[in-house]
């Protein structure tokens, strides 16, 4: 094991977790650093992309990345507010975007593909992100996040649960023509660690994840479908890198990768956390 890499993740948690314990779901701050998760993980996604020769707007997706966040934010702000405005914006974008075809026209097909290249780094990690921007104002905002909070300590953990089983157990491999390294054993170890996490959170909780009712078997699937989920999701930016050889999206700290690194799970997991809570807890 790589205990640099054990260290940064639990530093880099430490202070995340830290802050979300502390600092209200509905202050500036909280704003300013779902922003800046966003914003990191988008230069990424684009620098990616333009190692793979896929052509994109930067600029255009990180500021419709930013805009879209920033006012998902505001919208769940408010219980009053409605999604129209969020909804519009995300039109408006889409619009623009294929707007942009009629500058270059001269050059049709680049064009297309700089903007559904565009297009595609904005709802990789602004859009899905959106979701886990949803979750973090579930509840009341001036106190600290709960939803968006268990829902890191059931991914990450699940992570780590893959990262110690896989590493000492691991023999039969997932998926090795994407991540070589992991495991079908540091699955089932994520998953065992996931369920630990929500059982804990279900009894210090009292059965209650935020404003919501948790009966104790939703517990149970939580545990058993979010790390398969984030497995998912961490694979499907692997291959994004193996498609470009590179080993991480970027270097945030030892052994951790950059930050789209970091969130790959939650890209993919928020939104169906999201969508979980409206079907089954709402």
């Amino acid at each position: 094991m790589d205990k640099k890499r054990i260290i940064s993740g639990l530093s880099i948690a430490a202070v995340i977790m830290g802050s979300m314990l502390f600092v209200p779901a509905g202050s500036p701050i909280a704003l300013l650093v779902l922003l800046a998760v966003c914003g990191l993980a988008m230069r990424e996604i684009y620098a990616l992309m333009a190692m793979g020769n896929m052509p994109a707007s930067k600029k255009m997706g990180m500021i419709s990345g930013l805009i879209f966040v920033a006012l998902t934010w505001w919208v769940s702000l408010s219980s009053g507010r409605t999604d129209d405005a969020l909804w519009a914006l995300l039109l408006t974008i889409l619009i623009v975007n294929f707007y942009r075809v009629l500058v270059d026209y001269a050059d049709a097909p680049r064009a297309f593909r700089n903007a559904l290249g565009t297009l595609f780094g904005f709802v990789y990690v602004a859009f899905f992100w959106s979701f886990f921007v949803r979750l973090y104002l579930s509840g009341d905002p001036a106190e600290p996040v709960k939803v968006a909070f268990y829902l890191l300590l059931a991914v990450k953990w699940g992570d780590a649960g893959a990262y110690f089983i896989g590493s000492k157990y691991g023999k039969h491999r997932l998926a090795p023509a994407i991540s070589p390294k992991k495991s079908w054993e540091g699955l089932f170890g994520g998953i065992l660690f996931s369920c630990v996490v929500g059982v804990i959170w279900w009894v210090l909780n009292d059965g209650m994840l935020g404003p919501y009712s948790l009966p104790f078997y939703h517990t149970l699937i939580l545990g058993v479908v979010l790390p398969i989920i984030g497995t998912l999701g961490d694979l499907v930016e692997s291959l994004f890198k193996r498609a470009v050889n590179v080993k991480d999206s970027g270097a945030i700290a030892h052994g951790m990768g950059g930050m789209l690194d970091m969130i790959d799970s939650l890209l993919f997991t928020a939104p169906f956390m999201y969508i979980y809570i409206q079907l089954f807890l709402d």
